[in-house]
């Protein structure tokens, strides 16, 4: 039986988090370092913007790596319920089921085909004949 067959989604978020905040925060101190003037209200708007937003992003996804670990261990079934699961297992598998070779020479039987019956139609129907052609 398996348990959580989907991978934890912590792991794979945290890094894409880490990592678009660090693109972000990287090409943001690019920028504001290789311009060649001073920055203008609207421009220090955006730098600030964009170099905070990466630096969000870059906390959100540390923080979401063991959240998503806390996360898929709360979603397990409690340990007594695995492993009595596994109990239930290991029994089955060492117990299979008793199959019986069938006998050489033995002719092989099969029940007869049981005649299907048609309900009656109800009083004052007029049935028609139906003629099978083969």
């Amino acid at each position: 039986m398996p348990i959580l067959t989907q991978p934890a989604f912590g792991p794979r978020t945290a890094l894409a988090y880490v990592t678009g905040g660090a693109i972000l925060g990287v090409w943001t101190v690019v920028w504001y370092f290789t311009r060649d003037h001073a920055l203008t209200r609207n421009e220090w708007f955006w730098v600030a913007g964009f170099f905070l937003t990466g630096l969000v992003f870059i906390v959100l996804g540390l923080a979401l790596g063991p959240l998503g670990r806390v996360a898929r261990q709360a979603e397990l079934p409690p340990s007594e319920a695995i492993n009595a699961e596994a109990n239930i297992q290991k029994t089955a598998a060492a117990n299979p089921p008793a199959v019986v070779a069938p006998v050489p020479g033995a002719p092989a039987t099969s029940a007869p085909a049981a005649p299907v019956v048609q309900p009656a139609p109800p009083p004052g129907t007029v049935v028609t004949p139906q003629v099978r052609v083969s």
